[in-house]
Parts: C-alpha cells; sequence; structure tokens
C-alpha cells in the first residue's frame, strides 16, 4: 500500500504510524472480522486500559517486554505507569481480580495497540495492533485444540489458506533438560544450557554438539541431543521421539501435543500443522502447548500463542489458561503479498447539491433531505460549499460518491445523476428513498 511522506514539520516519532482513511478503513475491517469470528465462538470482548501501574502489570511481564517498555510517571500518584506492552497480561489481571468469581471457563477476546521500544534499525513498528482470544479455566487438549482453531478461522476469514502452523510443547525440552542434568550431573551448568537452548533454537547442530563435547557429554547423549534437534515434521514425528529420550515429562509432554494434534485434524487443520519438538523460545513462557502460524512472503508469525497455566496466579489464585494474540500488520502483509489488499465498499451513495444557495428553503431542504436518506441507511454528504455542478461533479468524482442529487421541479422531485455514467434521471422522494 501506498505511504505518504509527512513534512518534516508535521512528522511523527519513528515507528509510529498515521493511517489515512483507506489505511484506516482497512485496519478497521480487519478488526471487525476478527471480533466477528471469536463472537461467534462464544468470547466475549473487554477493554483493557492502555497504560496500567508498573508494579502491578510487570508481574505478568518477561523481562524482555518490561525493557521495551515506555514508562513515565503519574503526575497524581507519583507511581510509575507504563504503556502496554501486551494485553495477555491485562486479561490476566482481570481474571485474578475484578472476574475472580466468574464461573470458569471464561472466554475473553480483545482488540487493541501495544507498544513496545524497537530500535530504528530493526525495521519494526513500535505501535502494533493485536486481536487475540484467552480461554481461562481450562486445562485440557480440547481447549488448547479451540485456540488454535480460533485462531485459524480468523486468518482464513480474509482468504488466506495456505499458512503453517507450527506446535511445540514446553514441558518436551524441559524434560530434555532434566535428563540432560541427570546425565552429566554437575558438568550440566546453568551456561551450558543456556548455550544448548541457544544453539538448539537456532537449529545448529554443530554449535549443539561443540556446547556437548566441551560439557563433556557421553556421546550416546550427545547423539540424542541432536536427533532431538531434528524432531520436526508432521505426525510421524511422535514416533521417532519416542525411540530417543525417554523420560515422565518428556512423555506426558509427547501425548498432550499428540491429543491436541488429533484434535486440529477433526478440525480439518491437519494439513497446515507442523510438530517442533525442538524449539525453544517459548519454553521459559509457556506451560504446555505453544505454536506460531506462519505465511511464506511474511517475515513475522501471523499470530502466536499458547498455553500458560503460572500467569494469572502471580496477580492472584492460580488458574489454568491458554490463548493466542494475532498480529494485524501481519494478517494485512500476508493478504496484499498473496492476493492483493480489497477494501470494504467505502463509496458514498449521494451528494445532495441544491445550488440556490441564496434561498433558505433550498438549504432546509438540503439539510432536510440528507437526513431523511441517512436514516434509510445511505450514506450521504450535503453540499456546504460547492458553487457549480462542474465542481460537485469534479468532488464526487474524488471522493468515490455514486450519484449527485439536484433540484427539480418542486421540493418532491429530484434529478439523480450518476457519476461514472453520466446518466441524468428524473424521480420523485419516494423513489429517491428506495434507492432507485
Amino acid at each position: 500500500m501506498k505511504k505518504n511522506i509527512q513534512p518534516s514539520g508535521t512528522s511523527t516519532p519513528r515507528g509510529m504510524a498515521t493511517h489515512l482513511p483507506a489505511s484506516a478503513l482497512l485496519r478497521r475491517h480487519v478488526q471487525d472480522t476478527v471480533l466477528a469470528t471469536f463472537l461467534k465462538w462464544g468470547f466475549r470482548e473487554v477493554i483493557p486500559p492502555v497504560f496500567e501501574y508498573l508494579d502491578v502489570l510487570a508481574r505478568g511481564l518477561s523481562s524482555t517486554l518490561l525493557e521495551k517498555s515506555y514508562k513515565f510517571v503519574d503526575r497524581d500518584s507519583g507511581r510509575l505507569m507504563l504503556l502496554r506492552p501486551d494485553i495477555t497480561p491485562q486479561v490476566a489481571r482481570m481474571v485474578a481480580g475484578i472476574l475472580a468469581d466468574e464461573p470458569k471457563p471464561l472466554r475473553l477476546c480483545y482488540y487493541g495497540n501495544v507498544f513496545r521500544y524497537e530500535e530504528s534499525h530493526a525495521g519494526l513498528e513500535r505501535e502494533m495492533f493485536q486481536a487475540g482470544c484467552e480461554l481461562a479455566g481450562e486445562a485440557s487438549p480440547e481447549a488448547d485444540a479451540e485456540i488454535i482453531a480460533v485462531a485459524s478461522e480468523s486468518i482464513r476469514r480474509f482468504g488466506i489458506e495456505d499458512f503453517k502452523i507450527v506446535i511445540s510443547h514446553a514441558g518436551y525440552l524441559s524434560g530434555i533438560m532434566s535428563y540432560l542434568k541427570k546425565s552429566m550431573q554437575g558438568s550440566f551448568s546453568p551456561d551450558v544450557e543456556n548455550a544448548l537452548r541457544d544453539a538448539m533454537s537456532k537449529k545448529d547442530g554443530c554449535l549443539a554438539a561443540s556446547v556437548l563435547d566441551n560439557a563433556g557429554a557421553e556421546m550416546s547423549v550427545k547423539e540424542n541431543v541432536l536427533n532431538v534437534m531434528k524432531l520436526f515434521g508432521t505426525a510421524e514425528v511422535f514416533d521417532r521421539a519416542e525411540g530417543i529420550i525417554s523420560n515422565a515429562e518428556s512423555n506426558q509432554a509427547l501425548r498432550n501435543l499428540n491429543e491436541i494434534y488429533k484434535l486440529l485434524s477433526v478440525y480439518g487443520l491437519k494439513a497446515q500443522v507442523l510438530i517442533d519438538l525442538c524449539e525453544t523460545r517459548g519454553i521459559d513462557y509457556y506451560t504446555g502447548l505453544f505454536f506460531e502460524i506462519f505465511h511464506d512472503g511474511v517475515a513475522y508469525p501471523l499470530g502466536r500463542g499458547g498455553r500458560y497455566d503460572n500467569l494469572i496466579g502471580r496477580f492472584g489464585a492460580d488458574c489454568p489458561s491458554t490463548g493466542f494474540a494475532i498480529d494485524v500488520e501481519s494478517i494485512i502483509m500476508a493478504k496484499e503479498k498473496r492476493y492483493g489488499v480489497s477494501l470494504p465498499d467505502e463509496s458514498i451513495k449521494y451528494l445532495v447539491f441544491l445550488s440556490q444557495k441564496s434561498m433558505g428553503k433550498s438549504i432546509e431542504l438540503s439539510i432536510e433531505l440528507s437526513g431523511v436518506l441517512r436514516n434509510a441507511g445511505y450514506k450521504v454528504i450535503s453540499d456546504t460549499g460547492l458553487q457549480t455542478i462542474e465542481l460537485a461533479t469534479e468532488y464526487a468524482m474524488n471522493n468515490n460518491i455514486e450519484k449527485i442529487i439536484t433540484e427539480g421541479k418542486d421540493d418532491r422531485h429530484f434529478f439523480v445523476t450518476d457519476v461514472k455514467a453520466g446518466k441524468k434521471v428524473h424521480v420523485d422522494r419516494s423513489r429517491l428513498i428506495d434507492g432507485n
């Protein structure tokens, strides 16, 4: 989509976008579409505040998000505030606080902007729009599968079909780390664990082997880890994983993920799902399933989410929860790159141009007729200064106005000109209101 260049005297901060009518319309369309999908699945919308007390929301934020947050001092209380960098912790605060006595499970959804500091060279926006769902109070595989199904249907509403859902499980790699601590004992230090996680996140087998060699791991242990790093694919991954490392935590995670996978197949998503048992990016935040949704040609995920059973408990009583967030800009980018963008109909039906401005009755008639047409459901502009029909026609063509209404023989009859076709017809008031 074409970007407008702002003069320096009216520019906005780097990473903060100004959305003009077409861009704003597109984003409003995305908002309406995803929220309509969420509501059809029984989720109820909440609207959290844009900023909160730092010491309250910090309980649910990672150190990375805290570092990226915009902070300021409340002029009334002197307490530190922050612009929200994520909406999920806000929903967790609601569930633990004002919604604590509500019957569970709770199905809540939201749409809003979040703010994160990004280095200018990173090419990322500092204000992002998110839409998401949280299902609180349910710890079953069915809840996790439902969350992925809702996210997928939301994306499909934009005609995007060729996306991939990569599912992982925090418990599986947690079990692998427990296996390594037991096998390598004291040589598997926190530094070694962090270095190995880094290598696994990069899918770098050579680096992982080097880390384990330097830590004195036995050959069989190293081979098992390198085989774990190859656990990416479809359903056969579950069978391969069982033959590599067996411990209670990893085995339970495999069973749980397999159940979710089977449910996703019931939802008709089998072709979209890939399994990655070596993904490490979510294991410090998520407690079970976590996932990302990707589309070719878009650098960032269309959406991501998972299970975070410990999050709500940071604000109050423990409560299992699973959810996701969709990145609005990534959705728009995916649609633009593959399918092009078709904006909702933003055309204006009528421009009421009653040119005899010297007559008070003409002005009154213009205002009155415009109101009647709006009440009948039409978008209408009432002329407030165009001097000639030529200027009115030019204005209509530049502003996507379909028809121009001009005076007829009396206040019950009018001429209606189709702007594109140039065709002019004489109609009475009743036919005009009916859209004829």
